[in-house]
């Protein structure tokens, strides 16, 4: 029987609404709003890859932050980093910013999103960032702390362009430079990406929990390191499950009429042949116990995406397949994906909620 799907919250308690809130910008968030009122300089903090039910169950490697944390707020769909942190960054669902996932359609193309490739090529010439995504960031100015590496990248132009990129590989040197930051701008934002990175290679074992704790003494000699009068706030783009080499495998007879698919294992989009409605019917019974099987207008008339805008419709596939039980959806395009242990991209709790933490 599946499980509860978490819809996003754009209205409110929504990553899109962070930045807006902590501006004092509307009316969503309000506890946010209110606990960083009167700040000299807030601090935002994005911790790639950490889920607010993550965060509870491994209370004891994190008590700055639980000591910190207010009610979760909800990811976006897909909840992966590619679509989520452009929305953190534009305010808008991922509908009408058009980075619809880790792995989208260009016509004959497919861009992936975060290395901003097609195929083995960088796209920056091909699919310029500022046309696929075409929503000027709410960032413009704002000193942006995240490492070197990724300041020129193609997704960065395209989430992150107008920001002043300070670009460190050193966590040890984060705090001097938020610190140098904030003595000029009333917001600093910081990412930082090391649990998603032990999530997705070991899982959520001994090493995540000691990469959990670890970012947890990070978060507070950071707070240690500023001025009394500012304001730390702490969120994710996304949670994690432990998914492992748990596939789902699609029936051969549904498999030859797909050309291709999209997305990710945990959101993965079918690009069908022929009546996408009929196929997707043949799927929901040999699927029911694993995963949602949504046709892309389902998935518009929920509201996962947010209002569509014109020409993202065509990044989308026909089908999608959503798992909510602890597996992947292989694409037999992608023979390396296998790799990663623990994934998101659904809509379950443990990848949708998120936490927000203000110290």
């Amino acid at each position: 029987m599946p499980m509860p799907m978490v819809v996003p919250d754009y209205a409110d308690r929504s990553i899109t609404n962070v930045v807006r809130a902590i501006r004092g910008e509307g009316s969503a968030l309000a506890d946010l709003g209110d606990a960083v009122s009167g700040a000299s300089t807030v601090v935002l903090v994005v911790l790639d890859g950490l889920g607010d039910r993550q965060l509870v169950d491994h209370a004891a490697q994190s008590p700055t932050l639980m000591a910190a944390r207010l009610e979760p707020i909800t990811s976006v769909a897909p909840s992966t980093t590619a679509a989520a942190l452009t929305s953190l960054t534009t305010g808008v669902p991922p509908g009408a910013h058009g980075i619809v996932g880790y792995r989208m359609t260009f016509g004959p193309d497919i861009l992936q999103s975060l290395g901003w490739r097609v195929g083995k090529d960088d796209a920056t010439l091909v699919l310029p960032p500022a046309q696929v995504q075409p929503i000027e960031p709410i960032l413009s100015g704002v000193p942006y702390v995240g490492k070197a590496h990724f300041e020129h990248s193609g997704f960065t132009m395209a989430h992150l362009r107008g920001v002043d990129y300070r670009g460190t590989d050193s966590l040890a040197d984060v705090p001097g430079v938020v610190r140098e930051a904030a003595a000029s701008s009333p917001l600093v934002v910081v990412y930082y990406d090391g649990i998603d990175k032990v999530a997705h290679a070991s899982g959520l074992g001994e090493q995540y929990l000691a990469e959990v704790a670890s970012t947890d003494a990070f978060i507070a000699k950071l707070r240690a390191s500023l001025e009394s009068q500012c304001a730390l706030v702490v969120t994710s783009d996304h949670g994690q499950v432990d998914v492992g080499d748990a596939r789902i495998e699609l029936p051969s007879e549904v498999l030859d009429k797909v050309q291709r698919m999209t997305g990710e294992g945990r959101f993965r989009w079918l690009h069908v042949a022929g009546d996408a409605r009929a196929v997707a019917a043949d799927l929901a019974g040999p699927l029911a116990d694993d995963c949602w099987v949504l046709t892309v207008d389902e998935v518009i008339d929920l509201g996962l995406l947010g209002p569509v805008a014109p020409g993202v419709l065509e990044r989308l596939g026909d089908i999608a397949v959503i798992p909510f039980t602890d597996r992947y959806v292989r694409d037999p395009a992608e023979p390396n994906e296998h790799r990663m242990r623990s994934r998101h991209g659904s809509l379950t709790s443990e990848e949708m909620l998120v936490p927000l933490c203000v110290l």
